[in-house]
């Protein structure tokens, strides 16, 4: 339930392989995932058996990484391989410029399994293949909705706070009129918890309970503070991507989902409509989700 992809990547001359680092920076971009690659140049035998350890109780990576040769202060891939297949289950990708069925027999002979041989020469193509093929392992809706909602919620936090801050800046009239405005529609949609809402005496302790004060609310009374037209305006009103994507969010974990005979995984809504959720509508979600962080940042922080 993440917006990152962390790759484990183990190569003693990160020079030499500075564009295939830069693709796979840009290929899991593509797929609306933040990269995340942690480099390591060398690793002791002793490293080794404290990194398997480790990850076998928390493992963060999506992916790892290793080049067969890491020089002479380090020990070699097929090392690396031996220990961590041990213990852990991440997929892992071995690559030399040494041809592939000499290392298939150094593994075959280690007893190692799982690993995936590429061949430096033609490495981009046969790690993005590999890494495509883990994300739609990954792509399951009960991912995507705990990456929805986990990402909207922070974004409602956030929201909140920066309103929270850009009140202490207004003079007493914008203030109670900002009050007002959301004790209304406050009223209107919580009748019975009325009496709750007249004790609110400033407009940040109407802005800062959740419980009380519903994400639609916050957002279209923050959007008061921008002129129309302005890019703040436009990020919060009606129909933009932040309100569709609040919108799905809530379906999402509201509706029933189904994987039909043909396998194809359709969500359900209350009122009979269907939508089919896929890899390609998972990658929407996460790029719709990228781009609000970024628009947040750029326009409200």
């Amino acid at each position: 339930m993440k917006l990152t992809y962390k790759i484990l990547w183990f190569e003693d001359q990160f020079e030499n392989v500075k564009e295939s680092v830069s693709n796979v920076e840009d290929f899991v971009s593509s797929h609306g995932f933040i990269p995340e690659i942690e480099k390591e140049t060398k690793i002791s035998y002793d490293d080794i058996r404290k990194l398997a350890s480790t990850l076998s109780n928390y493992n963060p990576y999506d992916l790892i990484i290793f080049d067969y040769d890491l020089g002479g202060d380090s020990e070699d891939g097929l090392t690396i391989a031996k220990e961590l297949r041990r213990q852990i289950y991440t997929d892992l990708i071995f690559y030399s410029g040494t041809k592939q069925n000499v290392l298939r027999k150094k593994l075959y002979d280690s007893k190692v399994d799982g690993v995936f041989i590429i061949d430096r020469e033609i490495f981009n193509d046969q790690v993005e293949a590999l890494i495509e093929d883990h994300i739609k392992k990954i792509s399951d809706i009960n991912n995507i909705r705990g990456v929805v909602m986990s990402s909207m919620s922070h974004t409602d936090v956030k929201m909140r706070d920066s309103f929270n801050k850009a009140c202490t800046a207004l003079d007493p009239i914008k203030r109670s009129e900002l009050l007002e405005y959301i004790k209304e529609k406050l009223k209107d949609k919580v009748f019975n918890q009325s009496v709750k809402v007249e004790k609110i005496t400033c407009v940040e302790d109407a802005i800062k309970d959740p419980f009380l004060t519903e994400f639609q609310v916050i957002r279209v009374a923050f959007k008061k503070l921008f002129e129309e037209g302005s890019a703040q305006h436009e990020f919060l009103s009606e129909g933009s991507n932040l309100c569709k994507t609040q919108s799905e969010r809530n379906k999402l974990a509201h509706q029933h989902a189904k994987l039909t005979d043909e396998g194809k995984l359709i969500l359900h809504s209350h009122g009979g409509d269907e939508k089919e959720y896929n890899f390609d509508e998972f990658k929407r979600l996460r790029m719709q989700l990228l781009k609000i962080q970024s628009d947040f940042k750029k326009f409200i922080n």
